[in-house]
């Protein structure tokens, strides 16, 4: 029983119980208590037993001094062998009380709930003749009955709240207090500072809740410090990696390029195109996979107010592809204002969306095609960065979905196995989070077109 007790469900089962069981008892007393006093002034009148006089006065005018006791209250007198009312127009011996009176009780009486009358009593004043039993009947009058109604219903009322409030106070209150330090602990599992354990010491389904979410806390935590702890170790494992191959990929492109101005055969020359083209992806990847690593993390290209020159960054991403596009039969051009453009962005990330889009166009690009990089200024507080080409296209069906990691069209991935969609990704997420709007739209007869928009801001104060 202590168990079930110590139990949520047990305690408020219990405060239930109580509040129950006080609010009937209340009634209980109260209903009786009203019921008995009203009984006991009208019984008062009856009078126990008829003295000689009153007797011989009572069996020689029997319906007369049954007679004139006032509308509130019913006196009358009975046969005691036929149980016949002295007066004809009496009411009938109450056959409840009758039954009592019969059975040895002394005055029985009862009350009325639904009736005019308030109640009714019997007494046996004498074996036999036409005195023998008399019944009293009393009224309860409209205002007493509101009374008493009132009263019920304002101790039940008062019980109830009495109770409720107990209960509230000693099983409800200290419930509500460890369920609030259970909801603060709640908000913050997981969280390697700040979390406050609900410190609950009871043994029941409280406390072993609160048991439970202090162990899932440390759970998490540890867990939360693993990962972080791999997530370090791989984000500094792939800089380093990055670090180390950007060197002897540009010493390797460089020689590559070198070695096409080279007489060769023309199959030597395919293979001398295709393993540069391999050193850029493997570069790019590289770039890109470090990059995307930073964004993950929450890297935020315009933290620190960065700038980035955009007229700069066209020659720079011009030169740079120029040269993979000369050993694929592309050419590639740059067009840019004369006046220095500035846009708020981290100068490394822009550049890595931009040379993305160029690097998908030269990939894609067939001998013989083109792909321009143009720079406008637009208003007095704008710029907008294209990169067009007239290579394959993408179909209109395939465009939506441009820029979705690993997403490449079938087409795509015909003429280059390599690659998974990760550049076009990266740049739609930095231009995204710089406040830039990248669009990709179809040219005609054939082509893509990638358009970059944005805001223009002044260049940083120089130190």
């Amino acid at each position: 029983m202590t168990r079930v007790l110590r139990g949520l469900s047990g305690r408020v089962f219990l405060a239930a119980a109580i509040c129950a069981g006080l609010s009937v008892a209340v009634v209980a007393v109260v209903m009786t208590s009203l019921f008995i006093e009203q009984a006991v002034k009208r019984i008062g009148t009856l009078v126990p037993q008829l003295d000689v006089v009153t007797q011989a006065q009572c069996e020689r005018d029997p319906a007369g001094f049954a007679r004139g006791h006032g509308p509130e209250l019913e006196f009358n007198v009975y046969d005691g062998d036929t149980l016949a009312p002295a007066r004809p127009e009496a009411s009938p011996l109450d056959p409840v009380l009758l039954a009592r009176l019969q059975a040895g009780e002394a005055a029985p009486s009862r009350m009325y709930f639904l009736d005019p009358w308030g109640g009714a009593a019997l007494r046996r004043a004498a074996d036999h003749g036409p005195c023998a039993i008399i019944q009293m009947r009393w009224k309860v009058s409209t205002p007493d009955r509101r009374f008493s109604l009132l009263v019920i219903f304002g101790m039940l009322a008062f019980s109830v709240a009495l109770a409720v409030g107990l209960a509230s106070f000693f099983a409800v209150r200290p419930m509500a207090l460890r369920l609030e330090k259970l909801r603060r602990a709640t908000q913050q599992v997981g969280q390697a500072a700040g979390y406050a354990s609900a410190a609950d010491p009871t043994r029941d389904d409280l406390g072993q809740l609160s048991a439970l979410l202090d162990q899932a806390h440390a759970r998490i935590a540890a867990d939360a410090a693993r990962m972080e702890a791999r997530h370090r170790a791989l984000e500094q494992h792939l800089a380093n990696i990055a670090h180390d191959l950007r060197t002897p990929l540009a010493s390797l492109q460089l020689t590559l390029e070198q070695l096409t101005d080279v007489a060769r055969p023309d199959g030597d020359a395919d293979l001398v195109r295709g393993a540069i083209g391999d050193v850029v992806y493997m570069g790019s990847l590289i770039d890109n996979l470090s990059l995307a690593c930073r964004l993950q993390e929450g890297a935020d290209p315009l933290h620190g107010d960065l700038r980035v020159e955009l007229c700069a960054l066209v020659d720079r991403v011009t030169r740079r592809f120029a040269a993979l596009g000369r050993t694929r039969g592309i050419e590639v051009h740059g067009a840019r204002p004369d006046a220095a453009l500035w846009a708020r962005c981290n100068p490394a990330m822009a550049e890595q969306a931009l040379a993305n889009l160029v690097h998908n166009a030269v990939a894609h690009g067939e001998p013989g095609g083109h792909v321009a990089i143009l720079l406008e200024e637009t208003g007095e507080s704008g710029f907008t960065l294209t990169v067009v080409d007239d290579g394959p296209g993408v179909p209109p069906a395939d465009l939506p979905k441009i820029g979705e990691r690993t997403f490449r069209t079938d087409e795509a991935r015909r003429r280059d196995p390599k690659g998974g969609g990760l550049g076009l990704a990266i740049s739609q997420e930095v231009c995204s989070r710089a406040g830039f709007i990248l669009e990709l739209t179809g040219e005609q007869p054939r082509g893509l077109r990638a358009t970059i928009t944005g805001a223009t801001a002044g260049s940083l104060p120089s130190a």
